[in-house]
């Protein structure tokens, strides 16, 4: 079923406010859902609405937030979300980032007790908006083992990193360091699908296809063997780390309404202004772009696509056509909409 942007937006927003978030801010953690549902990110769509909102009701995620700055320096900052909302810390964090990148070339903000927070490429956008350069990392609750383990010690700690060009799209690198993010194999479940192998294991560590051996007790893959598994503790170390927060095992699963999650952030942001000129640098990414795009292609190959392109172009025709939502997502969307006693999606 295809549900228009703007229907999907009041919906979730209304759901939102009802369980005592501001509108403001509610419309936040709104648009990161539907961008990231429109760019076909549906591990990161409004699938998490209830579980935000049920963590809510919890009071494990603060209703209205409350972001306090722990440090401060002019190109630094060291950010306290309190455990708000990830979507409003992550927010704050890069704002502040792109303020300082202006001012003095560069920013560095960190940030801890924070939530999920949505795509990380929202937010590395935020700065290419700006004709600037934006990194983005976040930690998670441990899903990957290390190399030749068998117990979770790191998340699949998603990185973007956004560069503005002259082109129709800017870079756009967002990944997680898992051959795949949870999100997906959620979503698998929920549809009832089998994963493609070398998404992950279950409990023994055996490859599996089956969604609810991964779920339950098994893990996920990281990107590249130990290659990934070290990247992922670097962004760790940025992340968790470096801001004084949660980081591996402390982090329990979102999933887990016992707990409260600390989970932390990094973003930097370079000003390309103070490396040379802007309009140049966006010429040679441009020209960088098409390298890649006129590059030869192989065999049976009709187009070569740079990182980020191809949900782009998704965005684009959904923002227009609507976002398709999955019966088990519609049914819990149902189901939330009948708790909160909010008008429904139908």
């Amino acid at each position: 079923m295809e549900i228009s942007t703007t229907k999907l937006a009041e919906f979730s927003t209304s759901c939102l406010v009802k369980a005592g978030v501001p509108e403001h801010e509610a419309e936040i953690i709104t648009n990161t859902m539907i961008e990231a549902d429109a760019r076909g990110i549906h591990s990161h769509g409004v699938m998490r609405l209830p579980i935000y909102i049920e963590r809510i009701q919890n009071e494990l995620i603060r209703s209205v937030s409350k972001v306090i700055v722990e440090q401060e320096n002019k190109a630094t900052a060291m950010l306290d979300g309190t455990f708000s909302a990830g979507q409003i810390v992550g927010t704050k964090a890069m704002e502040m980032a792109i303020e300082k990148a202006e001012e003095y070339g560069v920013g560095v903000v960190t940030a801890k007790n924070s939530n999920h927070f949505g795509i990380a490429a929202h937010y590395a956008l935020m700065a290419s908006k700006k004709d600037m350069i934006g990194i983005v990392m976040s930690n998670t609750a441990p899903l990957m083992p290390p190399t030749g383990g068998a117990e979770k010690v790191l998340g699949n700690n998603p990185l973007a990193i956004a560069a503005p060009t002259n082109g129709k799209y800017p870079l756009l690198l967002d990944m997680a360091l898992s051959n795949v993010a949870l999100g997906k194999v959620i979503f698998s479940q929920k549809k009832g699908i089998a994963i493609p192998e070398g998404w992950g294991a279950d409990q023994n560590g055996k490859a599996t296809t089956d969604p609810s051996a991964v779920l339950n007790g098994g893990f996920i893959s990281p990107v590249g063997g130990p290659k990934g598994f070290g990247l992922a503790l670097m962004v760790e170390t940025l992340t968790g780390v470096l801001s004084g927060g949660d980081f591996s095992k402390m982090i329990p699963s979102m999933y887990d309404l016992t707990q409260k999650q600390s989970i932390s952030h990094f973003m930097l942001v370079i000003n390309v202004s103070y490396f040379m000129d802007v309009e140049r640098f966006k010429d040679l990414a441009s020209m960088l772009s098409s390298y890649v795009k006129n590059a030869v292609k192989a065999s049976g190959v009709d187009e070569l696509y740079l990182p980020g392109e191809i949900e782009f172009s998704i965005e684009e025709k959904r923002m227009q056509s609507g976002i398709p939502i999955s019966d088990s997502v519609l049914d819990e969307l149902r189901k939330l909409a009948e708790t909160l006693q909010v008008p429904g999606l139908d």
